[in-house]
């Protein structure tokens, strides 16, 4: 094998960034415009003092104002943001609600059911304000404007939707927490001077059931402004991504942009991938409760530190996950490893979601079916690829050769990578086991290398490598939110005698496959578009699953699998939900067949294409 030319393949690697054009998803994926105006905001929050109205007239000692007594029906005029033409323009809406905690307005001349009203209404009182408040915190209390209500505005948000792609589902703009008599002149912002959010009607179905998501989203953004105004958007939008969650709501189904774009930054908050970000900061909430936060309790003290502190960014995940034992950099490493391999056999679930996302992984960016193989590729900082090594027919040794690129941020202060080797047999004979390259850098070189040698391959088919780009220690995330994607190179290759690896005695049967293939194929039609989404992930993984097995089965001689799929094809309702892996595999038997007869193939394909 050829030794690895540092130097040539590094400076091969460009360093600019991944090209990506805009995420394309599964059905139209709503966004939240909160962060469009982080810019005004924090010159706002920098330069202006946050005072209340009656604070204001006491210090001014102007006429105390007196806080208006709302009935439904009455009219008021709202500042909102035209985000197509960046502008903003006035919005007359009328009172159809007053709840404990909310006034509910329409936009003048839409039509918004009564029902929908009265969900909203209802929804926000009962659930959404005490379950986000008691989790991340308090809003401003009494707020600016003196009254415990806050206003939601329906309307349609202006922002050049078409028909396809992302659409503004909701903002919260912390700029009418500040009087605009305040407000500088190079500020170019208007106030609305009370606490409330903004909520899209169009395309936007407020009948729809996960329209409360976005409330509930919503209101942690005004919580999280309350607390810790300086926060960097991630950090913010991982708290109102998994709000919904906590609320009742359901999975984020921005899930399905991030496994279109796996390598996306956690940190960086990408204008390319925009939807895939909410699917990212997401899962990184959802790892966590599952991994540390297992109560209520547990969970309210986390996010309402983690709120509450002022330090931002990453530091701010480091001081919350103190209590824990563990820190953002450790936590992160398992989480990246946990998104490629997803099994709670592998060391005791501390790298495996719940039930409800049991299935779910990240595609690789490359497989390697024969050795020696290499990959090269860029990788984001705090992102990460996975490179999936079928270990077939490789012999009793197998050694993973690293380089990456070492750059230097500022003095002293260099990237890092983490490169995890996780074994596993696709027959789950075994425990998975899970082994780290150890990296030493070269700085000379500009480059940080390292080797692993895998012995005791006999009963492992399959090799995942999982490598994350990682910042230094103490540089602040906005120092790094637009490096591009660090290059490096995986070289595999395998040496020694050949490896007798599992007999068909050990066959791993793929009936649990075949089960919850069709369970996840009666979720295919949900009109829940989370759940759909996630059934369509299910289905490709579970078909993988299967075909693999059989496509090994057939090698070995065996129909064993094959035999055991059509067996399941008995009862009517599995046999129409299972129809189309019944093809899949009935188009490997043809393949195996090739142009000869095989009565054993034959037999077994007109079976299966009569599902």
């Amino acid at each position: 094998m050829k030794k690895l030319s540092l130097g040539l393949l590094i400076a091969g690697l460009s360093l600019t960034l991944l090209s990506a054009g805009p995420v394309a998803a599964a059905g139209p994926q709503w966004m939240d415009a909160t962060h469009i105006f982080e810019a005004d905001v924090q010159k706002l929050v920098q330069n202006v003092k946050m005072e209340t109205k009656a604070a204001w007239a006491k210090r001014t000692k102007a006429p105390l104002p007196r806080r208006k007594e709302y009935a439904v029906g009455d009219t008021e005029t709202f500042w909102t943001k035209n985000i197509k033409e960046n502008k903003f323009e006035q919005t007359p809406a009328t009172l159809k609600a007053i709840g404990k905690h909310c006034y509910v307005f329409v936009e003048n001349g839409k039509n918004v059911s009564e029902k929908a009203i009265a969900k909203v209404q209802k929804s926000y009182d009962e659930t959404i304000y005490p379950t986000d408040t008691s989790t991340f915190g308090s809003e401003w209390k009494p707020g600016i404007d003196g009254d415990e209500r806050i206003t939601l505005l329906m309307f349609d948000i202006k922002d050049g939707f078409s028909g396809e792609g992302g659409f503004v589902g909701g903002y919260f703009f912390a700029g009418d927490e500040f009087l605009q008599s305040q407000i500088p002149a190079d500020v170019d912002v208007k106030s609305n001077e009370r606490e409330m959010f903004y909520l899209d009607i169009n395309p936007s179905d407020p009948d729809s059931d996960h329209y409360m998501s976005v409330v509930a989203h919503e209101f942690q953004h005004m919580i999280h402004f309350a607390n810790d105004p300086r926060e960097n958007t991630w950090v913010n939008e991982s708290c109102s991504q998994i709000a919904p969650y906590l609320c009742g709501f359901g999975h984020a189904n921005q899930i399905m942009s991030l496994l279109q774009a796996p390598d996306n930054s956690l940190t960086a908050w990408s204008q390319e991938q925009m939807v895939a970000n909410y699917g990212h900061v997401y899962l990184w909430n959802y790892y966590l409760m599952n991994r540390y936060l297992g109560t209520d309790q547990s969970r309210g003290s986390f996010f309402k530190d983690l709120v509450a502190d002022k330090a931002t960014g990453i530091e701010g995940f480091d001081k919350a996950l103190k209590p824990f034992k563990t820190d953002f950099r450790s936590a992160y490493a398992d989480f990246a490893v946990t998104n490629f391999v997803n099994d709670p056999k592998l060391e005791k679930g501390q790298f495996a979601y719940d039930k409800s996302l049991g299935r779910l992984k990240f595609p690789v960016s490359s497989t390697l079916k024969t050795l020696p193989g290499e990959f090269q590729d860029k990788v984001s900082l705090w992102g990460a690829d996975g490179i999936k090594v079928e270990l077939g027919t490789a012999r009793t040794s197998v050694k993973v050769e690293f380089a990456g690129a070492y750059a230097k941020f500022t003095e002293g202060k260099f990237n890092g990578f983490l490169v995890a080797a996780v074994l596993s047999s696709s027959r789950g004979s075994v425990e998975p086991v899970i082994k780290y390259v150890e990296l030493k850098p070269l700085a000379e070189k500009n480059v940080q290398m390292g080797t692993l040698e895998l012995t005791g391959l006999d009963k492992f088919d399959s090799l995942m490598l999982v490598v994350s780009g990682q910042a230094p220690d103490g540089i602040p995330d906005a120092a790094y939110a637009k490096v591009p994607g660090l290059p490096y190179v995986i070289r595999v290759s395998d040496s020694g005698a050949t490896v007798a690896r599992a007999t068909p005695s050990g066959r791993r049967s793929i009936r649990g496959f075949a089960e919850d293939y069709v369970r996840s194929a009666g979720d295919l039609g949900n009109a829940d578009e989370k759940i759909s989404a996630l059934a369509f992930t299910n289905v490709e993984n579970l078909s993988f699953e299967v075909t693999r097995s059989v496509r090994q089965q057939l090698d070995e001689g065996s129909f064993e699998a094959v035999d055991e799929l059509i067996s399941l094809g008995a009862r009517e309702a599995d046999r129409e939900a299972l129809r189309p892996l019944a093809r899949k595999v009935a188009d490997q038997l043809k393949f195996n067949r090739g142009a000869g007869n095989n009565p054993d193939l034959d037999s077994r394909i007109e079976a299966l294409t009569s599902f």
